[in-house]
């Protein structure tokens, strides 16, 4: 028994396993159903390689993670970094997901990783209200859906814990940040350094969009194209706690792994959806694809494809 458990929990309280556990797409789901007085004993990540939501469809918990503790309720949504040890401790007759998201998929850096995991629960600002309540109602309703849905609905949990990686590392490092790092590169202004950062940077990333396709995309061109200093381009996703060459081989990742999951894309080889996004050729593209994705090109291909019996409604 993991020291964690020993230090926090008497001796007559129960250790529960999963009851189910689910591969969707780039999510695992372990799902727990157990009586009250249970503590839950998550899948162990040996590699430190991924980050783990936790909500509740149903009971009450109390989160240990080290020497702290948080309130856990139905679609209070938790996150705990992989490396790091956590222990739910369940006080009603509970049914709890835990959903295991590679790192690599979500190109989250250090310090975003650390800035989530160190909150209790999630429940304030533009994105954790919503992403509770849609991950919780999207496992509870999991049997009922046509075979594609939870893979495309998989995707979209996916951008949304991106989402909230990059919103909660903007609230850490607040407005002074923001103005200092545009001071830094010799673009601060008296008209307000951080909004026009957020706007150049949306620029940017838009211009990168645009040009997934062409193998010569480089900060150099990137800088040339919006009229800016490469050394004020990288101070931009500096403040992101990424770099703009990650930024891009996300970006093209993701649209080659969409690309990937559709259902024409048997048809299409992996090396023709390798150029189509950029990559230099199949070989690099599927180093970088298993990576971040923890599979190959093909392994996905295959893993997202409805079979014959889930298409006919028999699965």
């Amino acid at each position: 028994m993991p020291a964690l458990t020993r230090t926090f929990l008497p001796a007559h309280v129960r250790a529960t396993g999963p009851a189910q556990v689910r591969t969707l797409g780039l999510l695992q789901v372990s799902t727990y159903r157990e009586a009250a007085r249970s503590f839950v004993r998550p899948v162990e990540d040996t590699t430190g390689s991924h980050l783990t939501l936790g909500v509740h469809s149903s009971g009450r918990a109390t989160l240990v993670r080290g020497d702290r503790t948080a309130a856990c309720r139905p679609d209070d949504l938790f996150v705990c970094d992989g490396a790091v040890p956590f222990l739910p401790h369940e006080s009603l007759d509970f049914e709890l997901h835990l959903v295991r998201i590679r790192r690599g998929a979500l190109t989250l850096t250090g310090r975003q990783v650390r800035a989530l995991s160190a909150r209790a629960t999630l429940a304030d600002g533009p994105v954790a209200p919503l992403l509770g309540p849609l991950l919780r109602t999207f496992l509870d309703a999991l049997p009922a859906y046509p075979p594609a849905t939870p893979l495309r609905l998989a995707t979209t949990v996916t951008a949304f814990v991106g989402s909230l990686a990059v919103e909660d590392a903007e609230d850490a490092a607040g407005p002074v940040d923001a103005a200092r790092t545009a001071d830094a590169a010799g673009a601060g202004t008296a008209s307000g350094p951080g909004q026009e950062q957020q706007e150049l940077l949306l620029r940017v990333r838009a211009h990168v969009d645009a040009r997934l396709w062409d193998r010569t995309l480089s900060p150099a061109t990137i800088a040339t194209a919006r009229h800016i200093p490469v050394r004020y381009l990288h101070k931009l996703f500096e403040g992101q706690g990424s770099t703009i060459g990650r930024w891009i081989q996300h970006r093209r990742l993701e649209e080659a792994r969409r690309e990937l999951a559709r259902p024409e894309a048997p048809d299409v080889a992996v090396g023709a959806v390798a150029k189509r996004w950029g990559f230099a050729n199949a070989t690099h593209f599927g180093r970088s694809f298993r990576a971040a994705y923890g599979v190959s090109p093909r392994e996905w291909r295959n893993r997202t494809r409805p079979s014959e019996d889930s298409a006919g409604g028999n699965g």
